[in-house]
């Protein structure tokens, strides 16, 4: 099978390296790629240290963007890992970070998966394949979210008053979905860069992959949903740290109205802009 670069884009992140980073490099064949982003987590964080205690890595030339290169390896008795760590010099939230690991990955597959996500040991093994397929752009995983007790991954968007909504199939088993989590996903890089990654339209979060699974659908690649590549989703990204519930609720709505004015035909836009009262009240 082809090999696989496996991209986590992290901010302030050390403590869930501890906890899930091991669950990553047992998944992981020889010569697979692992990159880490670092969102630029600032000097309180041991991001650094860390890395270059467990992969000795060194600070290499770097010239692309305005980022810190450091190279290093991970060994075991079967197999031999690249390890990157790029680290942002601005942060730049999880859409511009996964582009920018996308941009340096070696593989043209590429695995994508938040630093809160530990994958089982046969993950890739069950990805892969769905790739000889050229017309396939993603396939997504089964994620138990450990925090809920509840299975997630396969997805359903549809239009209704004026909007684009979306929600979880209750239907688990092998087939299309609507979109791909940036969670827990792999990609075809070509299609990726094709599309031109993670659009900054959803800064700092939100969206961004409904939308990128959107594009290729649109372009008629495939997106898939493998029940049999699993993984522990634990849920605790640094969005609700950063910036509070309350704060997260408000940019994932005000970013589904950019999904809906950027994707909408005309009659759609005709139809979000007649609703909008409607949500403005519901939404409050």
């Amino acid at each position: 099978m082809p090999n696989v670069s496996i991209v986590i884009p992290s901010y302030k992140g050390v403590h869930l390296y501890e906890k899930n980073l091991q669950a990553v490099l047992d998944c992981m064949r020889d010569k697979d790629e692992l990159i880490v982003v670092d969102d630029a987590s600032g000097p309180e964080d041991d991001t650094i240290a860390w890395f270059e205690k467990k992969f000795q890595i060194k600070k290499q030339q770097f010239t692309e963007f305005a980022a810190d290169f450091y190279l290093g390896q991970h060994k075991s008795k079967n197999k031999t890992l690249r390890v990157v760590l790029l680290v942002n010099q601005v942060n730049q939230r999880f859409g511009a970070s996964s582009n920018r690991g996308f941009a340096v990955a070696q593989n043209e597959l590429v695995f994508l998966i938040n630093n809160d996500v530990a994958p089982y040991q046969d993950c890739l093994q069950y990805l892969v394949p769905h790739f000889e397929n050229s017309q396939v752009f993603a396939v997504g995983c089964l994620e138990h979210e450990t925090h809920l007790g509840e299975i997630g991954g396969r997805n359903k968007l549809w239009f209704e008053r004026g909007m684009f909504l979306h929600s979880r199939y209750k239907d688990m088993s092998l087939g299309e979905t609507a979109w791909a989590s940036g969670g827990s996903a792999m990609f075809r890089k070509s299609i990726f860069q094709e599309i031109g990654g993670f659009d900054k339209l959803y800064y700092p979060a939100y969206w961004e992959d409904i939308d990128l699974s959107f594009q290729a659908r649109k372009r008629g690649y495939l997106v898939l949903f493998e029940p049999k590549a699993q993984v522990d989703h634990n849920h605790e990204t640094t969005n609700k740290s950063v910036f509070g519930e309350k704060k997260m609720r408000d940019m994932s709505w005000r970013n589904a109205k950019k999904f809906t004015w950027k994707n909408a035909n005309f009659w759609q836009k005709i139809s979000f802009l007649l609703w909008q009262p409607y949500w403005l009240i519901k939404m409050r």
